[in-house]
C-alpha cells in the first residue's frame, strides 16, 4: 500500500447528554493521537461523531480538508463514506460469514473486483498473523482473536484514519502486548494515522503519541504524554516504587 503523509484532522462539536455537556475543539496532525480521560467524559462520543455514528447538536469535522459534516450547513457524510477505521472494545463480526467473508463483504461495498477484494483481504490478516483464520466463523474465536479480525478488516480497507476505542482492554497482558506489536508493525507500512480513546495512564505513556486530556467534557490540555500528564506520571512512579517495596 502507498505511504501517505498525516491528515489534518479539524473537530468541532458540542452535544448534551443527560448527564454530560460535550463541549471541545482540537486540531491533529501527529501520527498518534490519544484521548485521555476517566471514563464518562466523552472519549467513545467523539469517536462516534467523527465516524459518522453520532448526530452531535452542533459539529464541523474536516479531514485533510474534506468536511465530513459542519451542521450550520447541514452537511452530513455518512459513515461509510467517510473512510474510517473503527475498532471497538468488542468488535461486531458478520454471524454468518466467515473471517475471509466478512473482509470481503465491507470491501465489495467500494471494489468491484474480486482479486482485489481477495488480496486485500489476505494481506491484512497476514498482517495480524490472522491467515490461518480466514475460514472459522466468529463462533469459533476467541476474544483476543476476533480483535486480529476486527484490525484486519479496518485496515483491509485502508483509511484515511484509524479510530480506536480501547480495543485491547479486555484481554490479558502478553495477548495485548502481541496485538500492540502487530499493530505498530502494520502501521509502520501503512502510514495510517492513529486516534485512539484509554484512560490507562500507562499505555498512554507506552506511545510516542500527542495527549488530549478530556475532563467533564472539556478538553483540559494537548500536548506530548510527558508535559500534559506529568503529575498523574508521577504518581504512577510512586504507586510502582510503592508496590516493589511492599509486595503483596
Amino acid at each position: 500500500m502507498p505511504e501517505r503523509t498525516t491528515p489534518h484532522l479539524s473537530v468541532k462539536l458540542r452535544h448534551h447528554f443527560s448527564n454530560l455537556a460535550l463541549d471541545v475543539r482540537f486540531n491533529l496532525t501527529q501520527p498518534w493521537t490519544v484521548l485521555f480521560g476517566p471514563s464518562g467524559v466523552g472519549k467513545t462520543s467523539i469517536l462516534r461523531a467523527i465516524a459518522g455514528l453520532l448526530h452531535a447538536d452542533e459539529s464541523h469535522i474536516a479531514l485533510s480538508g474534506k468536511v465530513l459534516e459542519d451542521t450550520s450547513r447541514k452537511a452530513f457524510l455518512p459513515a461509510y463514506q467517510r473512510n474510517l477505521g473503527f475498532v471497538t472494545q468488542t468488535p461486531v463480526l458478520f454471524p454468518h460469514h466467515d473471517v475471509l467473508g466478512s473482509i470481503a463483504f465491507v470491501l465489495e461495498q467500494k471494489i468491484s473486483s474480486r482479486k482485489e477484494i481477495a488480496d486485500r483481504a489476505h494481506h491484512a490478516l497476514k498482517l495480524f498473523h490472522a491467515d490461518a483464520l480466514a475460514a472459522k466463523f466468529p463462533a469459533a474465536l476467541s476474544g483476543g482473536e476476533r480483535q486480529r479480525v476486527a484490525l484486519a478488516r479496518a485496515f483491509a480497507q485502508n483509511p484515511s484514519l484509524l479510530l480506536l476505542d480501547e480495543p485491547f482492554s479486555g484481554l490479558d497482558y502478553t495477548l495485548r502486548q502481541s496485538l500492540m506489536d502487530d499493530l505498530q508493525m502494520a502501521l509502520q507500512q501503512t502510514r495510517t494515522p492513529v486516534l485512539s480513546v484509554t484512560h490507562d495512564l500507562s499505555e498512554v505513556f507506552s506511545l510516542d503519541a500527542e495527549v488530549l486530556v478530556l475532563e467533564d467534557g472539556k478538553l483540559k490540555a494537548q500536548g506530548r504524554a510527558g508535559e500534559v500528564l506529568a503529575e498523574q506520571h508521577a504518581q504512577l512512579l510512586h504507586l510502582l516504587n510503592a508496590a516493589r517495596q511492599n509486595p503483596a
